[in-house]
C-alpha cells in the first residue's frame, strides 16, 4: 500500500506497542500530540478498517508521525498564524463538517424491492436490449457423398429446388426455408458461419450427425424488453442517485429558509 499522506485532520492505527490511558488506546506520540484509535477508526469505513493490514497500519503511523512532525514546525514558526493558513484551515473544517452532514442525511436513504419494481414497470420501454436474426434455408444430408451433386443443383436451377430434392429434414419440402432465427435457435456452428457469410451465400457446415449447406437472404435487428432482474441493479443505482439529489437540495434549501444570508459580491 503506498504511503498515504492526509493534509486534514490525518489519524492512522497501530496494533502493536498500544497503550492504555483512560480505557483510550494511544496508538503513538509525537511530543504533546496523542494518536488514538478512535482517532483512526473516524477515518474508515468499517469494511476499509477490515481490510487494512498489521504493515499498512505501519506505514500510516510514519507518515502521521512525519505530517505531525511537520505541522508542529509549521506552528513553532507560527506559519499557522498568518490570515491565507488560518482562511485554509477554516475552510477545510467546513468541508469536513459538512461532508459529515450530507453522509448523515445520505445514509437515511432506503429504496424498496417495490420501488424498484415500480420504476422497472413505468419505464420499461428505456430498458432494451438488442440481437441480430438471420432469415435462413439450409439443406441437410447425412451422406457427405451427396454434397457435390447438391452444389450442381444449386447451380443449375437454385437453392430450393435442391433443397426439395436432397434435403432430409422436413423443411425440405418446403424449401428449405427456416424464417427468422436467432442465436439460440441455431447450432452454434451453424450460428457462426451465418454470421461470416454474405447474403446469398451459402457453405458446407459438418455437424455430429451429418452436414448442412446453409445461407441467409435476410437479416434484422430485433429489440426486446430487458427483464425485471437483468436491470435491477442498474435501477437501484438510478434511484438512489435520484433521492441522494433530492435529499442534498431539500436539505440546502430547509437551511437556507431558516437562515439568514446576505451576498455583497
Amino acid at each position: 500500500m503506498k504511503r498515504i499522506f492526509w493534509v486534514l485532520l490525518i489519524s492512522i492505527v497501530l496494533f502493536s506497542c498500544i497503550q492504555e490511558e483512560e480505557n483510550v488506546n494511544i496508538l503513538a506520540q509525537v511530543n504533546q500530540e496523542k494518536l488514538t484509535e478512535i482517532d483512526l477508526r473516524s477515518n474508515f469505513t468499517e469494511l476499509e478498517w477490515k481490510q487494512l493490514t498489521l504493515e499498512d497500519k505501519k506505514d500510516l503511523v510514519q507518515d502521521w508521525i512525519e505530517l505531525t512532525l511537520l505541522a508542529q514546525e509549521a506552528d513553532n514558526l507560527l506559519i499557522s498564524e498568518t490570515p491565507e493558513i488560518k482562511n485554509k484551515i477554516s475552510f477545510a473544517e467546513k468541508n469536513i463538517k459538512s461532508n459529515a452532514l450530507i453522509a448523515q442525511k445520505l445514509s437515511e436513504i432506503s429504496v424498496s424491492e417495490d420501488d424498484l419494481f415500480n420504476y422497472y414497470r413505468v419505464h420499461k420501454s428505456q430498458y432494451q436490449k438488442s440481437h441480430v436474426e438471420y432469415k435462413v434455408q439450409r439443406i441437410y444430408v447425412k451422406n457427405e457423398a451427396l454434397l457435390p451433386e447438391i452444389r450442381q443443383e444449386i447451380k443449375n436451377s437454385n437453392f430450393k429446388v435442391a433443397a426439395q430434392k436432397f434435403s432430409e429434414e422436413s423443411l425440405g419440402a418446403n424449401g428449405g426455408y427456416m424464417g427468422f432465427v436467432a442465436e439460440d435457435d441455431l447450432n452454434k456452428r451453424l450460428w457462426n458461419t451465418l454470421k461470416n457469410l454474405k447474403r446469398y451465400n451459402y457453405q458446407t457446415v459438418k455437424v455430429d450427425d451429418g452436414f448442412y449447406i446453409i445461407r441467409y437472404y435476410d437479416v434484422r435487428n430485433v429489440k426486446t424488453e430487458k427483464t425485471f432482474v437483468e436491470v435491477v441493479d442498474e435501477i437501484r443505482t438510478t434511484l438512489i442517485r435520484a433521492r441522494k439529489k433530492e435529499v442534498f437540495d431539500d436539505l440546502i434549501e430547509s437551511l437556507k429558509k431558516k437562515s439568514e444570508i446576505s451576498i455583497s459580491i
